[in-house]
């Protein structure tokens, strides 16, 4: 019933009524329990969706706000950056404010839930995706029962508060978060945050990716395995003191909801609290209940009171995973004597269950997580988690008593990320699949079912493995051939996918002007392009390799996306114009790359794949990486001209006049300033589209109008990435925007 549920709300779409009718007649005919199942859980979810999305509704419009809000949630404050759910007139909404100084800091930091706050701003939109599959906010918001943005010019502190108890119990989360950063070592602190209190923030951002590489990084969260063990543990502790069985279980049913908010309310904390609480009354009234039995009655309790909560990651993860263990207790754990076997077959049905949906939301999943799960898995449950309870016991008595086991655990915890660091260098631990399509993602759905299925009836299908693995690999491969102008803001990024996989090139790697900030106001984990951005992007096209990186020239909007690029993506060859490489952005660049193979390239350099051509009409001698210097490339693709002209402005247009540079599809140089794209340039070119990579409200005001005139006065169309998102090209089919 559950993955039912799921495939007919995650994947529903202008088809499914066809196919509802068709299985409506298979039923009649077939007299089929199973599809009667389908069609009622999928009308049961549709008419309950409909009526909540009639339900959520604004009466604000976008303008100009001012008023009193009350902080109900999210209250976040990173650097610089203020973030809340606030409550005004009963309506939600999602605040931002950047923080003045270092003293608004620490006084906002001294701000609960349930306190009001006075504020003047504006109402906006929530940013839809602007690029294909990247995360679309105002849907995330939307799902939440926010339909704008506050965006906050000033804001003041009022002494009014009013707490609910649900908010009172959230302030004490507050207090345990900050108690546990102020008085527990920096190096146990962020694994007492995220095993005690359910907040990862506290974690570098190198030793996460390290764990999340390896598939292990669910240990770093609170989830059913933690919960089972607490509740086990307080379970037995009160039998030992002389408690009832009865009074046991009434405890912890009432501290099993105050746990569930001390920890985050994070859904597998929801979905494991739940399946315990039904367990534990289902003890109490003597009523025998399966672990099946539970898992569903849980998950339409979940469902039916936030039905959004089916789209949430954590959702899909901690019941897909449940599910597949609770199926496979009986077929296939059962046959397993030896509890090595057994773990490693546990660990391999979560990994299977979990990829799903790994690869439909984040574009890879770790398969050596599978092995890494049998080492990590006993370290958290045996030292970690109960070395970070007994520090957070002991912090609260004499700082005599922390000592020794604050260096103990340290020590260990050094141990453990010294090897995590280790073995996350070990290449091609993830597999990248890109965003299946529709028809891909049922297939794996199916070939997993069938895979436990077969297991559970005979030995292990290895054959459904190895199409598992055929299904991952077709997810990645291009067929058509496409060209893609990505949305990194105010800069250029445009990648090229030759048909059948015969390489992906990517031209120029946007990227952003650092800003110097005072150490109190620099985020954790600050936005990047290239890591933030593009990675992602490219991650969802099923790209793992790059071919050839091309940098224009050397300017920080075309190239500083490039060092966080090269940490996730391989990078077989980079190129660049003579003369660049003497510029201080590039130099480190190229510095930080050594095992890259470096090409230097002026006019005349060509090379040709399959019916793809590739040449460098400028620039003509060694430049210095500046806009003039910019790489002009002209690529036939799809048999059509392109012409990639970097930030080329009208004095280095004038010097290609002489050169065949008629195309059919431009990309205007310098994000359509008016010191580029000259009449006399594009009467030469003449082609029938321009495109214009530029940033939303761009402080340069790009582009400028007097290059839009001269575009339309030579009729041509223009597409912008500031108004259309990313552009892109199918060989074969032609161009689709991302904002519609």
């Amino acid at each position: 019933m559950i993955v039912l549920a799921i495939i007919s709300t995650a994947f529903a779409s202008s088809f499914v009524p066809v196919c509802i009718c068709l299985l409506i007649i298979i039923t009649i005919k077939k007299k089929s329990k199973l599809l009667l199942l389908f069609i009622l859980v999928y009308l049961f979810t549709s008419c309950l969706f409909l009526f909540v999305n009639k339900l959520n509704t604004s009466s604000y419009t976008t303008g100009d706000f001012t008023g009193s809000c009350q902080i109900v949630n999210d209250l976040k404050i990173d650097g610089d950056s203020f973030q809340a759910t606030v409550r005004c007139s009963k309506e939600k909404f999602q605040l931002s404010y950047r923080i003045a100084t270092e003293k608004e800091q620490n006084d906002l930091k001294q701000l609960q839930y349930g306190q009001f706050i006075s504020v003047s701003g504006s109402l906006e939109s929530p940013q839809v995706n602007r690029n294909q599959n990247q995360f679309n906010y105002k849907e995330y918001l939307q799902r939440q029962g926010i339909n704008y943005i506050l965006k906050t010019s000033t804001l003041q502190i009022t002494p009014k508060t009013t707490p609910s108890l649900l908010m009172r119990i959230q302030n004490l989360r507050l207090k345990l978060i900050n108690h546990l950063t102020e008085n527990i070592s920096s190096k146990i602190s962020p694994y007492c945050l995220a095993l005690i209190a359910g907040d990862k923030n506290g974690f570098s951002l190198n030793i996460y990716e390290a764990y999340q590489q390896m598939g292990v990084v669910h240990l770093l969260a609170i989830s059913g395995l933690h919960v089972n063990l607490l509740i086990a543990a307080i379970y037995f502790l009160l039998l030992r003191i002389g408690a009832t069985r009865e009074r046991t279980v009434l405890f912890l049913l009432a501290f099993l909801p105050l746990y569930v908010v001390l920890t985050g309310a994070n859904a597998p904390v929801i979905r494991a609290a739940t399946m315990t609480g039904l367990l534990l009354l289902s003890e109490k009234f003597v009523t025998k209940w399966s672990s099946f039995s539970i898992i569903c009655i849980s998950f339409i309790l979940f469902f039916i009171i936030q039905p959004y909560v089916i789209y949430e990651v954590g959702f899909q993860l901690s019941y897909a995973v449940s599910f597949g263990i609770i199926l496979s207790s009986r077929g296939i754990l059962a046959k397993l004597q030896h509890p090595l076997s057994k773990s490693l077959a546990i660990s391999f049905v979560s990994t299977m269950m979990s990829s799903i949906v790994m690869v439909y939301h984040f574009y890879s999943f770790s398969w050596v997580g599978i092995f890494f799960n049998l080492l990590y898995v006993p370290i958290f449950t045996i030292f970690i988690l109960p070395g970070c309870f007994l520090v957070l016991l002991l912090s609260f008595t004499s700082s005599a008593l922390l000592i020794i086991p604050e260096k103990l655990l340290t020590f260990f915890i050094q141990i453990i990320e010294s090897t995590t660091n280790l073995f996350a260098k070990i290449p091609h631990q993830t597999i990248v699949t890109g965003r299946p399509t529709t028809t891909v993602l049922i297939l794996l759905v199916i070939v997993v079912l069938l895979l436990f299925y077969q297991w559970q009836k005979k030995s292990f299908p290895v054959f459904l493995l190895i199409c598992f693995a055929c299904l991952c690999y077709i997810s990645t491969f291009n067929f058509n051939g496409k060209v893609s102008f990505i949305d990194v803001g105010q800069g250029d990024s445009i990648l090229i996918q030759l048909p059948r996989n015969q390489g992906n090139y990517l031209i120029d790697t946007g990227g952003q002007l650092p800003f110097v900030k005072e150490e109190w106001a620099i985020k954790k984990k600050p936005f990047t392009i290239g890591g933030s951005t593009l990675t992602p992007v490219l991650e969802s096209k099923g790209i793992s390799k790059l071919d050839k990186v091309i940098i224009t020239h050397s300017d920080a909007d075309h190239m500083e996306g490039l060092d966080d690029l090269q940490k996730n993506i391989a990078i077989k060859e980079i190129i660049f114009a003579k003369g660049a490489e003497n510029k201080d952005i590039m130099k480190k660049a190229l510095d930080s790359m050594p095992n890259i193979k470096q090409t230097i390239i002026l006019a005349g350099a060509k090379w040709q794949v399959g019916d793809s051509t590739f040449e460098c009409l400028y620039p003509n001698q060694e430049g210095e990486g500046g806009n003039n210097d910019s790489i002009v490339l002209k690529a036939k693709l799809d048999n059509k001209i392109w012409l990639f002209t970097g930030d080329l402005e009208a004095s280095g247009e004038q010097a290609i006049l002489n050169k065949e540079i008629k195309a059919d599809i431009l990309k205007v140089g310098h994000h359509g300033s008016k010191t580029s794209t000259s009449k006399a340039f594009i009467q030469k070119v003449k082609p029938a589209l321009a495109i214009i990579s530029c940033g939303v409200e761009n402080r340069f005001g790009h582009p400028h109008e007097e290059t839009l005139k001269t575009l339309e006065e030579e009729n041509v169309s223009i597409l912008r990435t500031d108004l259309a998102g990313e552009i892109s090209y199918t060989f074969g089919k032609g161009f689709q925007t991302t904002i519609k």
